[in-house]
């Protein structure tokens, strides 16, 4: 248990906290501006608000993932330079708006619309910011960590904003928008984050990042599918199943200590199959148990779906970080396929449910069952999906394990072949692997910062760091790693 909690205190600095901190606000913001329409609409069922807004909120975020990827991929835009400061400015002055004038001056369509693109446009570049702070630690173990305690974070920053006076929860989203601000710089300086590509190299190596984080990110966006469709079904059907309004909160503290106890007792990260083989075989069952008990057990069955849709999603997070930090990509453009991806699905699942809900003919029986039917199929679906690329990994690992098996030709090839057996093994960040390479030439921490032009400080960090994952405590042990 010793070396278990020093793991988790060498994996965290104040900087990896900071980190958690601004991305459990971000997501704070995200979920009350979104929920409540910047606080115009404070009674929602669930994500299902008023319908000009979350096509408004559709449309912005459509745009801003759309730039934001036509920024990356043309070589604009590199780590650390999509701007965050407008976004939150504006924030936070929607937001004083709302608690300053009353809300039924507010509520028209055309406001409604265009609060909803203002969402759209400005919360999808924070997002996209706040999700780039996660890649500053090279540690599997921070990093599930910051994302498991952001959910929870986020989740009792909820729950106490609904307790207050709606004029309230408004200016203190302002006043978070406001705070946000001065973190970020302090942060990214602190913070090692991948500068990304070149501009020549930023396609090939999007591609790279697309291939392994694509099935996680397929996941979550069938998941918000499912979300929309049930969600607009229970809303416009009024006679089915009642979904607990706090569903998403309920399941976010749910999935934050249910992960929590897995890495306290196991100090790994969950594997990313347990959605395949447990997490949607699981809803699939509750999602045909609707019928017959939704309206009995509407509620605590809306707790478990949202509890899966969250670990899920905390899941493809994951993925999608780490991908890009093997990769040396930075989040913009895989950020921008994930957005769109979750707003498209989640649009057809709101169109799915209101189609069902408003059908004329049969009962609740019959309606319930096309639900779940559907909800079986895009499910389904998934998890083949999943399997498939599983099984294309395999196939791979084996080709290489047949490459690496050769007798190698040179010296420095064999040392070549050895660093990326180690980086991969130990999964070690591209900053890590230089400084692997200049530790087994034998070089001091100071030579090793003048190559890399890094601080020594920051170059023995990276020691530091690199000694607990190889499981060594001197130079000379890295160099014996070599010659094994």
């Amino acid at each position: 248990m010793g070396k278990r909690f020093s793991a988790f205190q060498d994996a965290f600095t104040s900087a990896t906290f900071g980190a958690l901190v601004v991305y459990a606000l971000y997501r704070l913001l995200a979920y009350e501006s979104y929920v409540t329409n910047f606080g115009l609409w404070v009674d929602p069922l669930a994500y299902v608000s008023n319908i000009p807004f979350m096509a408004g909120a559709a449309l912005g975020n459509l745009i801003s993932s759309i730039l934001v990827f036509v920024l990356y991929a043309t070589g604009r835009i590199r780590a650390c330079t999509l701007g965050y400061r407008s976004p939150l400015v504006v924030i936070a002055f929607v937001y004083a708006v709302v608690a300053c004038i009353p809300a039924e001056q507010l509520t028209q369509m055309l406001t409604s619309s265009f609060f909803g693109i203002l969402w759209g446009l400005t919360i999808t570049v924070v997002g996209f910011t706040a999700l780039e702070l996660l890649m500053g630690s090279a540690s599997r173990l921070a990093l599930i960590i910051q994302i498991i305690a952001s959910a929870f974070l986020f989740a009792l920053g909820s729950y106490v904003l609904s307790f207050l006076p709606d004029s309230v929860a408004a200016i203190i989203c302002a006043f978070i928008s406001l705070a946000i601000i001065p973190l970020m710089p302090t942060l990214r300086s602190k913070l090692d984050i991948p500068k990304g590509p070149s501009a020549h190299e930023v396609l090939p190596t999007f591609r790279e990042t697309l291939s392994e984080s694509a099935t996680p990110i397929l996941a979550i966006a069938f998941f918000e599918l499912v979300v929309g469709l049930v969600n607009m079904y229970a809303f416009e059907s009024h006679s089915s199943f009642t979904i607990s309004t706090h569903a998403p909160l309920e399941g976010s503290v749910i999935c934050a200590i249910l992960a929590s106890l897995f890495v306290a007792i196991t100090a790994r990260v969950p594997h990313g199959r347990f959605v395949a083989l447990g997490i949607f075989p699981g809803v699939i069952s509750v999602f045909l148990a609707l019928p017959y008990f939704g309206d009995m057990w509407g509620r605590p069955l809306s707790t478990v779906i949202y509890t899966a849709y969250i670990f899920t999603a905390m899941l493809s997070t994951y993925c999608v970080v780490r991908a890009c930090r093997r990769s040396n990509d930075c989040i913009y453009g895989i950020g921008a396929v994930l957005s769109a991806a979750m707003r498209v699905c989640l649009v057809v699942g709101l169109a799915i449910g209101w189609w069902c809900g408003n059908l004329q003919e049969g009962d609740t029986f019959v309606h319930l069952s096309i639900v779940c039917v559907v909800c079986v199929y895009v499910l389904g679906m998934v998890v083949l999906l999943w399997g498939y690329r599983n099984l294309r990994e395999k196939d791979a690992t084996q080709v290489v394990e047949v490459v690496v098996e050769r007798v190698p030709e040179t010296f420095a090839q064999a040392q070549a072949e050895r660093i990326e057996e180690l980086v991969a093994t130990y999964e070690l960040s591209p900053r890590e692997r230089d400084v692997l390479i200049g530790l087994a030439q034998g070089n001091t921490a100071a030579s090793i910062a003048e190559g890399l032009h890094i601080s020594t400080s920051t170059a023995q960090g990276y020691i530091k760091t690199l000694y607990v994952k190889l499981g060594v405590n001197k130079k000379q042990q890295v160099i014996d790693l070599f010659q094994q």
